[in-house]
């Protein structure tokens, strides 16, 4: 398998495989509106949303892997694709998912280009549900 974290697949379509009882199976991402979802055999596998705050910015408000998948960094291919669309639409990305907010934080430079920080606040959706401050 690629190092899908730092070089996105030229096909989104192409994807990481997991081991299934006949061996490899594909799990497939798909771009759906504001959204990439992961589809495997089982039906969806995890997704992230994000939505429009005004032509240039957009709020990713949700990250979710099911269970059985986690720890496999299928959030962090997942993110690597929206932010991939955002560099190449020139936007900027508000992190109001908690997940999101981590790996900025926790790589600052990489994200430097996209990441959209107001004032003293991490997060700039406030009024979020989603958004949930980490100490």
């Amino acid at each position: 398998m690629s190092e899908l974290n730092r070089n996105l697949p030229e096909d989104k379509n192409s994807a990481p495989r997991e081991t299934g009882e006949e061996g490899y199976v594909d799990i497939v991402v798909q771009k759906q509106g504001t959204s990439y979802i992961l589809t495997g055999i089982g039906g969806t596998v995890g997704e992230m949303t994000y939505h429009m705050v005004d032509v240039d910015t957009w709020i990713v408000n949700h990250t979710f892997i099911e269970p059985k998948y986690r720890g496999r960094n299928l959030g962090r291919m997942l993110l690597d694709y929206v932010v991939a669309e955002a560099r190449e639409n020139g936007r900027k990305i508000i992190p109001a998912c908690s997940y999101v907010l981590e790996q900025f934080k926790q790589n600052p430079d990489e994200f430097a280009d996209v990441w959209l920080k107001e004032g003293e606040t991490q997060y700039s959706d406030t009024y979020s549900s989603d958004s949930v401050m980490k100490g």
